[in-house]
């Protein structure tokens, strides 16, 4: 190869190692390609906009804690039973950091709910059906579990801003709490 040839190579390949990158980066946010890590993927679905519960007096305690909100109207029968051993299994997983995740099932004051004792993080709001958070659940739960039941995550700010359908996986509340607990560690 002569020299010539040779520079001319080496120029293009010099060229080429700093443009690929820009190229690649141009692309990745084009909506030519959609792609994102599935380790900063949310499983469950947002909801737009959030919306703000620890208005309520009741809930202020919740402020500064991610929460797993279970709305559950009527009676706790066998899928509730297993609802709440599923809510406290997920909080378990969090291991040194469940310190951060709080559980809360929220009812009517026109249902009950008895809380088997071993369940003992889980705690228990009850609401009026009158009530302007009645009615919030009431719509999010036509996105949700369709039965007026519903469960959801609860930002630290008092925002209820994820919400699971009723076929959700417990994994899927897992990963977004270790994200969510993961991105407010790294964000002070």
């Amino acid at each position: 190869m002569q020299a010539k040839s040779k520079n001319k190579f080496s120029l293009i390949a010099l060229a080429l190692l700093f443009l690929a990158p820009v190229i690649v980066a141009i692309v990745m946010n084009s909506n030519l390609i959609d792609y994102s890590p599935e380790s900063f993927k949310n499983n469950g679905d947002f909801i737009q906009p959030p919306i703000k519960i620890t208005d309520n007096e009741q809930l202020k305690s919740y402020e500064e804690f991610w929460t797993v909100v279970y709305n559950h109207t009527g009676k706790c029968d066998d899928d509730c039973l297993k609802m709440l051993d599923t809510l406290y299994r997920i909080r378990l997983t969090k291991g040194h950091k469940m310190k951060q995740v709080k559980l809360l099932v929220l009812h009517p004051d026109d249902s009950i709910i008895d809380i088997p004792e071993q369940y003992t993080s889980i705690e228990v709001q009850t609401y009026s059906r009158s009530d302007e958070l009645s009615t919030t659940l009431k719509q999010l739960s036509e996105k949700t579990f369709n039965n007026e039941d519903g469960l959801y995550l609860l930002a630290p700010e008092g925002f209820l801003m994820m919400s699971y359908p009723v076929d959700f996986e417990p994994r899927d509340v897992i990963k977004d709490l270790g994200l969510l607990l993961r991105a407010r560690k790294n964000n002070g």
